[in-house]
C-alpha cells in the first residue's frame, strides 16, 4: 500500500522537481508513475525515475527537469506486488511568469492616451501588478517612461501629459510573484493635434518699394507646433498715434520652406507699419509673434532742381548753384545734391563721368581740365534713390597756357633746307593762336624763330649750312601765353640726305561714308618713293589695292572715297631713295552709328514708367521717344550718354504708352530700338454692386450715395449724371463735375414720378456708366407702382436722322418678310389642293374595298356602328372609321419620318408631304376614312400623335402589315394599290412606284373575318 506522498505540491517552471512516494509491503513491489492515466515513460529526456528499497518500504522519486506549463495538473503512482496495488494522486501546479496583457486604444486626444486591456494567463500565481511603458517612436525602450505597479484590479489607464502630434509606442507587461510577463502587444499611436504653443521665429521687415513691404519668419520651433503647420496669418497695421490699431488680417497657405514670405501692398509711402505673424494648424492658430515695426521705403524726388546756373571762375573751376526742391517734390527726407558732369572731348568722346554729392544748393567743381567744355547735370535724392536729373547746361572753363607739342621731327631735304613737322599739345589748354619754331646751332651761339599758323603742323628752314648740327623745338601760343617747349631734335643738312618721313605714327579717326586722306610727307635727297601698305589678318602687309574708290596722290597721300568699315586697319607708308627708308603706320578707324540699344521697362507705377536699357556699340548719346498708345503725335527726350534709365514723370494714369529710343554719335543717329509697351497703373472706374446707390428718397429728393464709385487707382476727372422723367421729359437735366463727392442730392423733383438716371465716370484710364431707374414717393410716403415697360434711353435720345435711318430699315425688313410669307402660303395652298385631290382618290377606293363587303345589315347595326380600326403603315396612320352619317371628316397627315428615325439606311430618294385635308359634309353609310398621320411601322398609332419633322432626305422604303378583323363570311381576299405621288418628282434621280400590301380586318375577335389589302406607293 502507498503509505506517503504529497497531495499537492508546487513548482516553478524551469526548475527541477522531485516528488516521492513511498510503498509498503511484500516484495518484490514494482512502482509505476502515471500523468492523468497515461504511463510516463522514464526514458523520455525530461523524466526520471529512481527507486530506493529501505527495510520493506519502497520509495520511489519522479525527477522532472526542467518543468514546463504543460506540467501542471494530476499525478499518480501505482505500487503494485503479487498481493495488490495501490497508488496515491499528487496535484502538481507549476507556477510561472504571467502571460502579457492584450492592450487596446480607448481613446486618443492631444496630450493624452486612454488604454485598456485584457488581463492573460497569470502563470498559476495572482497578478501583483502591471507597469505601462510609453516611448517616442524614434527613441529605444531603454529610455521609456514606465508608470509602474498598475493596480490588477484595474483594466484601463490614461496616460498623460504627452506631446501633440506625437507618434508613440505603448505596451505592457503584466507581474506575479513568480517574475514579469514577456511585453504586450506594441501600440503605436499619434496624438492629436494642438495649436501651436509657439510664434513663428525670426519675424524679418524687408521694405521692398516705396508701398510694400516683405514679410519673412521662420516656423515655430518643431516641438511648439503641435501638428502640422498648414498656414499663417500675418497682421499690420499703421505704427503712429493717429493710425488704424486694428489689425489687417491676411491669410496663406504654408509653401512648406524653412523661410515663408508675404508680400504686403498698397501700403502709404514713408510710412510706420507694425506686423504680426501667427501659425495655424488644424487644431486653431497659436500665439502672436512680438510686434516688428519698419518704415515703408521713400520713393525718389519727382522733379529735378530748377535754375541751375554755372559760370566758369579759372581754368580748372566751375561754380553752381540751384534752388532747392519743395517738400512735395521729395518723396521723402532729402539726402544731398549730386551733381553729374563730364568733359566733351574735341574729338566728340566724352570724358570720365564723375559725379560729386552736396548738401547746400551750390558747388564748386575743381581740378577739371583746362578749357573745356563740361556737361553738367543737378539731381535730388532720398534714400530711395536718385530723382529726375536737370536738363544739361553746358560751360567750358578758361583758357590756360598750352602743354607742349606732343611731338617734333626733323628732316634734311637737302644741303640748306631742313624740314620741320609737329603734332599739336595734348592738352591744349585754350585756342592755339600760332606755333613758333626754334632753331639753334651751338657754333657760333645763334637762335632762330619762326612763326607757323595755328593750322599749320609743317615748317620749312632754309639757309642753313651745310654738314653743320643745328637743334629744333617748337612752343604752342595761346591767349594766356606761350606754352611749354617741346623736346629738341638735332638735325644736319646733308646733301645726299636719306629719305625721311615728317607724318606721324598715329591713329586717324573718320565718319563712314566721308573721303578720307591718310598723309605721308617725306624728304630726302633724291626726292623719295612713297608705297602703301595695308596689314593682314595673317599680319604680313600687302601692297593696298588702288581702285576707283582708293588712290595714292602725288604728294604720298593715299586717299579713300567714301569711307567704309572694313577700310579700318593698320596702313604703313614706306618712303625710300638711294640713301635710305623710313616707315610709319597709321591706324585707320573708321566711325559708325550706334549699334541699336535694347530698351526694357523697370518700373510702374500710376504716374510713371521707369525705363532702362543696354547700350550698343560706338555708343554716345540717346533721344527717347514715346507716345500715347493709338496716338501718332510722339514726345522726345534727350538723355546724356552716362544714363542707363529713365524714369517719365507725368504720365496718365491706367494708360498705355509705346517707347522707342534711339543712340547717336557724332557719325549720326543709329537704329530705332524696337517700340515696347507699358501701362500706368490704374484702371477705368466701376460702381461696386454691394454698395447701394439710393440712400434715402421722398416725394421731391433723392440723395445718391457715390461711395460705390472705385477710382481704379487713377483721380477721378470727370463726373456727368443726367436724369430726367420716364414720361413726357424728352430732355436730360445735366450735372457735370471734374471731381467724385462721397454723394449727391436730386432736388425738385416730381412726386410719384419715374426717373431714368444714368451717371458717367472718367478718368485717365477710361469711363464708365450707370444706368437706373428710381421713383419718388407718393404724398402719403408710399411707392408708385412699377413701370410697365421700360425704354431704352439711348434709343430714347437717337438723333432725328438716325432714327429715320431705322425706321427705314426696319419698315424695309417687314415687307420683305410680308411677301415672302404671302409667297409662301399660296405655294403651300397649291400644294395642298393637289394632295386634297389625292387623298379623295385614295379615299373613294377605299370606300369601294369597304363595300364590296358581304356583311348583313344586322351584322353592321348591331357590332360596327362606331367601329374605329388603326392601321399603321410606313410613314402613315390609316383611320378607318365606319358611322351611319358623317357631317364633317378631318383628314391630317404630319411630316414624314427621316431615315434617321428608322434607323435604316439610305436606299432610295423620296419627297416628304405634309399637308392637312378638310373635307365638307359627306354622307355614307359605310367605308373607311384614311388619315394620314405620324407613324411609323410597327408601333401603336394610338399612342403617337406626334412626330419630329425632318429633314427632306433620301429614305428607304419600308414593308409592314398589320390586320383587323371583321366578322364577316368568307370571301376572297382583295387587293387594291393606290398610287400617291407629287406632280412633278423633287428628286433629281428617277421616280418608281411602289406598291406596299397592307392586310385590313376588323379588331373584334368574333366570327369569321375577311382580309383586305392596302396597297399603298411610297414616293422613291
Amino acid at each position: 500500500m502507498i503509505t506517503s506522498y504529497p497531495n499537492t505540491t508546487l513548482a516553478t517552471q524551469g526548475e527541477e522537481k522531485k516528488m516521492s512516494c513511498t510503498a509498503h509491503g511484500e516484495k518484490p513491489i514494482m512502482v509505476r508513475w502515471e500523468k492523468e492515466e497515461r504511463i510516463i515513460n522514464p526514458e523520455t529526456s525530461r523524466y526520471l525515475v529512481t527507486v530506493k528499497e529501505v527495510a520493506d518500504e519502497v520509495i520511489s522519486t519522479l525527477v522532472i527537469m526542467p518543468t514546463v506549463r504543460g506540467d501542471s495538473g494530476f499525478f499518480s503512482c501505482h505500487a503494485i506486488n503479487s498481493f495488490g496495488e495501490d497508488r496515491g494522486i499528487i496535484q502538481l501546479t507549476v507556477q510561472e511568469p504571467p502571460d502579457p496583457p492584450e492592450v487596446e486604444i480607448r481613446e486618443v486626444r492631444d496630450r493624452t492616451i486612454a488604454l485598456r486591456w485584457t488581463m492573460g494567463f497569470d502563470g498559476n500565481s495572482p497578478i501583483t501588478g502591471y507597469d505601462i511603458e510609453c516611448k517616442n517612436k524614434s527613441a529605444s525602450w531603454l529610455s521609456a517612461q514606465v508608470t509602474k505597479d498598475v493596480s490588477p484590479q484595474l483594466n484601463q489607464a490614461t496616460i498623460i501629459d504627452l506631446h501633440p502630434s506625437s507618434t508613440y509606442n505603448i505596451r505592457m507587461v503584466a507581474k506575479n510573484i513568480i517574475g514579469h510577463s514577456n511585453p504586450s502587444n506594441e501600440l503605436t499611436i499619434t496624438t492629436d493635434e494642438a495649436a501651436p504653443d509657439g510664434p513663428p521665429q525670426d519675424v524679418l521687415l524687408e521694405p521692398t518699394s516705396p508701398q510694400s513691404i516683405k514679410v519673412s519668419w521662420k516656423p515655430p520651433p518643431r516641438h511648439l507646433q503641435n501638428g502640422v503647420i498648414r498656414g499663417y496669418q500675418v497682421g499690420y497695421r499703421e505704427y503712429s498715434p493717429g493710425g488704424n490699431h486694428q489689425f489687417t488680417i491676411i491669410s496663406m497657405d504654408t509653401t512648406g520652406d524653412t523661410m515663408e514670405s508675404v508680400l504686403l501692398d498698397n501700403l502709404k509711402k514713408f510710412t510706420q507699419y507694425s506686423v504680426v505673424v501667427q501659425a495655424a494648424n488644424r487644431a486653431g492658430t497659436g500665439p502672436s509673434s512680438q510686434q516688428v515695426v519698419t518704415k515703408t521705403l521713400e520713393d525718389v524726388p519727382s522733379r529735378p532742381p530748377e535754375n541751375v546756373l554755372a559760370v566758369a571762375k579759372s581754368p580748372e573751376v566751375i561754380s553752381l548753384s540751384w534752388m532747392t526742391l519743395p517738400r512735395e517734390a521729395l518723396n521723402g527726407n532729402l539726402q544731398g545734391y549730386r551733381v553729374i558732369y563730364w568733359a566733351n572731348l574735341p574729338d566728340g568722346e566724352l570724358g570720365d563721368i564723375r559725379n560729386v554729392t552736396t548738401v547746400q544748393p551750390s558747388l564748386d567743381l575743381d581740378y577739371l581740365e583746362k578749357y573745356t567744355n563740361y556737361s553738367i547735370q543737378v539731381l535730388a535724392f532720398t534714400r530711395a534713390g536718385d530723382g529726375v536729373r536737370s536738363e544739361q547746361i553746358y560751360v567750358r572753363t578758361k583758357e590756360d597756357v598750352p602743354g607742349p607739342p606732343a611731338g617734333v621731327k626733323a628732316a634734311a631735304s637737302t644741303s640748306s633746307v631742313v624740314f620741320v613737322s609737329w603734332l599739336p599739345p595734348l592738352k591744349l589748354n585754350g585756342i592755339i593762336r600760332k606755333y613758333i619754331v626754334f632753331c639753334s646751332n651751338l657754333h657760333p651761339m645763334v637762335m632762330s624763330e619762326f612763326e607757323a599758323s595755328p593750322d599749320v603742323y609743317f615748317y620749312r628752314i632754309p639757309n642753313l649750312a651745310r654738314n653743320r648740327q643745328y637743334s629744333i623745338w617748337v612752343v604752342a601760343v595761346t591767349a594766356a601765353g606761350h606754352g611749354n617747349n617741346s623736346e629738341k631734335i638735332s638735325v644736319e643738312p646733308l646733301a645726299k640726305a636719306p629719305a625721311r618721313i615728317l607724318t606721324f605714327n598715329g591713329t586717324v579717326t573718320t565718319p563712314w561714308m566721308k573721303d578720307m586722306v591718310l598723309p605721308c610727307k617725306a624728304v630726302g635727297d633724291p626726292p623719295p618713293t612713297i608705297k602703301w601698305l595695308k596689314g593682314n589678318t595673317n599680319g604680313t602687309p600687302t601692297p593696298v589695292l588702288v581702285d576707283g574708290r582708293r588712290s595714292v596722290h602725288g604728294n604720298g597721300s593715299f586717299i579713300i572715297r567714301t569711307v567704309k568699315a572694313e577700310d579700318s586697319g593698320n596702313y604703313s607708308c614706306v618712303a625710300s631713295n638711294n640713301w635710305g627708308a623710313d616707315e610709319i603706320t597709321l591706324n585707320l578707324q573708321v566711325q559708325v552709328p550706334p549699334d541699336q540699344p535694347r530698351l526694357t521697362v523697370t518700373k510702374t507705377t500710376t504716374t510713371s514708367i521707369t525705363l532702362s536699357w543696354i547700350p550698343g556699340d560706338n555708343g554716345g548719346s540717346y533721344i527717347l521717344q514715346y507716345s500715347e498708345d493709338n496716338s501718332e503725335q510722339w514726345g522726345s527726350f534727350p538723355i546724356s550718354p552716362s544714363e542707363r534709365s529713365y524714369r517719365l514723370e507725368n504720365l496718365k494714369c491706367g494708360t498705355w504708352y509705346k517707347f522707342t529710343l534711339t543712340a547717336q554719335n557724332a557719325v549720326g543717329p543709329g537704329r530705332i530700338s524696337e517700340i515696347i509697351e507699358a501701362k500706368t497703373h490704374g484702371k477705368e472706374p466701376q460702381f461696386a454692386k454691394e454698395h447701394e446707390l439710393f440712400t434715402s428718397v421722398n416725394t421731391s429728393r433723392v440723395r445718391l450715395n457715390l461711395v460705390g464709385w472705385n477710382n481704379g487707382g487713377c483721380p477721378i476727372t470727370s463726373f456727368v449724371l443726367e436724369y430726367r422723367a420716364v414720361e413726357g421729359a424728352p430732355t436730360w437735366t445735366t450735372v457735370q463735375r471734374t471731381s467724385l463727392t462721397k454723394s449727391y442730392v436730386l432736388y425738385d423733383l416730381l412726386e410719384a414720378t419715374w426717373y431714368e438716371l444714368q451717371m458717367r465716370v472718367t478718368n485717365s484710364a477710361g469711363s464708365a456708366e450707370k444706368r437706373v431707374t428710381f421713383a419718388t414717393l407718393n404724398p402719403d410716403g408710399s411707392t408708385i407702382p412699377p413701370l410697365l415697360k421700360t425704354g431704352d434711353p439711348i434709343s430714347d435720345n437717337m438723333s432725328g436722322s438716325g432714327g429715320l435711318k431705322m425706321v427705314v430699315t426696319i419698315t424695309s425688313v417687314l415687307v420683305v418678310a410680308v411677301l415672302a410669307f404671302i409667297m409662301l402660303m399660296v405655294l403651300k395652298r397649291r400644294r395642298r389642293e393637289q394632295r386634297l385631290k389625292r387623298l379623295r382618290d385614295a379615299k373613294s377606293l377605299a370606300e369601294m374595298l369597304m363595300s364590296k363587303n358581304t356583311r348583313t345589315p344586322d351584322t353592321v347595326n348591331k357590332q360596327q356602328q362606331t367601329l374605329r380600326m388603326h392601321i399603321d403603315i410606313p410613314r402613315a396612320q390609316l383611320l378607318i372609321e365606319e358611322r351611319d352619317t358623317m357631317e364633317t371628316i378631318d383628314d391630317r397627315s404630319t411630316v414624314l419620318l427621316t431615315d434617321n428615325d428608322f434607323g435604316e439606311t439610305n436606299k432610295q430618294k423620296s419627297s416628304t408631304v405634309t399637308h392637312t385635308v378638310h373635307y365638307q359634309s359627306l354622307s355614307q353609310a359605310t367605308g373607311p376614312l384614311v388619315d394620314v398621320s405620324d407613324a411609323r411601322p410597327g408601333t401603336n398609332p394610338t399612342a403617337r400623335r406626334t412626330a419630329k419633322a425632318g429633314p427632306t432626305a433620301a429614305r428607304s422604303r419600308y414593308t409592314s402589315q398589320w390586320t383587323l378583323n371583321r366578322p364577316q363570311p368568307a370571301s376572297s381576299s382583295h387587293t387594291l394599290t393606290t398610287d400617291w405621288r407629287l406632280p412633278t418628282p423633287r428628286a433629281t434621280a428617277s421616280v418608281d412606284k411602289e406598291s406596299d400590301s397592307y392586310s385590313v380586318s376588323p379588331s373584334q375577335d368574333t366570327g369569321e373575318t375577311t382580309s383586305y389589302r392596302i396597297g399603298l406607293a411610297t414616293l422613291a
